[in-house]
């Protein structure tokens, strides 16, 4: 899956819940997108359909910490962080 984040301090539980979610989306897309359809091709089309709407709402993902893929943090956030 793609991460676009990664909380340090919790390294350890988001790789676990990455790598299962992996194998649990695998049989879920298993089931979903290839069993109840009988054309050969249809399935693989609605797969690439599925993963390009996911993966075109990346540059959507905003941290007001850390801001996003086009925008920067918050000035009040980078303020926050630099007093601790």
């Amino acid at each position: 899956g793609i991460v676009p984040f990664m909380n340090t301090k919790h390294l350890a539980v988001v790789s676990a819940l990455v790598g299962a979610g992996g194998n649990l989306g695998a049989v879920i897309a298993g089931f979903c997108f290839y069993k109840p359809i009988s054309d050969p091709l249809t399935p693989f089309k609605v797969h690439a359909g599925y993963v390009l709407f996911w993966a075109l709402l990346s540059p959507c993902y905003y941290w007001p910490e850390h801001g996003g893929m086009f925008w920067a943090p918050r000035a009040e956030e980078i303020d926050a962080r630099g007093k601790e």
